[in-house]
């Protein structure tokens, strides 16, 4: 857990503001779930305080103080507890981020969890659990202040969403057992949500304890997952390092349209329009500012294709027209000439000197 949210979680220990920032996309995924299971969005959000400026940009951070106020108000419905299961049964690697990818691609459990473990400030300042492995048992763990501790709902959606993530990560059927034991620091859930929630995670629960936990077999951080693929995984690491930079050290404009670049590549060529929003600019300031900073908004797009060409080349397993696809181009040609201009030789020609 790092320095800030250690901090965060002494500092809520009581009924006061909660500091520190969390992830817009988590959020928003939060509502998005919210208004699917019948709520009203637009008074969770008044009652949380969360405005159309804290939310415009996925990857901007909102106030953990907005955050908890949302669950609150989530918590004071008769529903609560049915959509924290709800919300916990379908959790996906999309509702993580650029964390849930950095997990999608590793070779196994092991190195899921501690990408998680080392990212997890991506999410939110003391968001993610510690990950603890001792004789034939690992446990994903970590102590909730107690104004969220007692947030029923949101304490049983992290741990199965976890297991949730983890059956879809590795492949592991709904019949299978995941977990060996969770623990949570409220009391006890009325009968029928305890039933449901002791069938989806399939191991003994325990209640009114000092620290939320999952505790999973040793040997299950051993089992290799699904889609593994280490050249993504490589670039994916390298990208959440540098959105972690950031969300601890902002840095200038020219570098945030970078990182944005490098994120959106592979959904096909970002305009200067929509990154520009996606900044909480206006497409004229933006120019503005990268002109300051002796750039433009076409340069940036020509260096982070060429720095991200030279590193998906290297991966044999990556064909050239899926690393034209990984940079946005809509067409191998396009890729291929745009990497002559940038080397002199074609892709292929390029590969072969390695």
């Amino acid at each position: 857990m790092t320095r800030d949210a250690r901090n965060s979680t002494l500092n809520a220990s009581g009924s006061g503001p909660v500091p520190g920032t969390v992830l817009s996309a988590l959020v928003l995924g939060n509502l998005h779930a919210a208004e699917s299971f019948g709520f009203d969005v637009g008074a969770l959000r008044d009652a949380a305080g969360l405005s159309d400026t804290m939310l415009e940009d996925p990857d901007g951070r909102v106030p953990v103080e907005n955050y908890v106020a949302l669950w609150e108000t989530i918590e004071r419905d008769p529903r609560a507890i049915a959509f924290g299961l709800s919300l916990g049964k379908q959790l996906g690697v999309d509702a993580l981020g650029v964390v849930g990818y950095v997990m999608q691609h590793a070779p196994d459990v092991r190195t899921a969890l501690h990408c998680l473990q080392r990212f997890n400030g991506l999410l939110g300042d003391g968001v993610g659990p510690q990950l603890t492995e001792a004789g034939d048992r690992a446990s994903l763990q970590r102590v909730e202040p107690p104004r969220v501790a007692r947030l029923q709902s949101l304490s049983i959606a992290a741990p199965l969403g976890t297991v949730t993530l983890l059956r879809q990560l590795a492949g592991v059927p709904e019949h299978e057992p995941i977990a060996l034991e969770a623990g949570f620091q409220h009391p006890p859930l009325p009968p029928a949500p305890l039933h449901e929630l002791q069938t989806a995670l399939a191991c003994p629960l325990a209640f009114n304890q000092s620290e939320t936990r999952l505790v999973l077999p040793h040997a299950f951080l051993d089992r290799a997952l699904v889609a593994p693929n280490s050249a993504l995984l490589a670039y994916l690491e390298r990208h959440a390092r540098a959105l972690l930079t950031k969300v601890r050290d902002p840095t200038s404009t020219s570098e945030r349209v970078r990182t944005l670049l490098s994120e959106r590549l592979r959904e096909g060529e970002p305009t200067q329009a929509s990154v520009a929003k996606l900044c909480g600019m206006s497409e004229r300031t933006l120019q503005r500012r990268l002109q300051e900073e002796a750039t433009t908004f076409a340069q940036l797009l020509d260096e982070v294709r060429h720095a991200l060409a030279r590193m998906y080349l290297t991966d044999s397993q990556l064909a050239v027209f899926e690393v034209a696809f990984l940079l946005g181009y809509s067409e191998p040609s396009a890729f291929n000439r745009a990497f002559r201009r940038w080397t002199g030789a074609s892709p292929s020609e390029f590969r072969r000197t390695l």
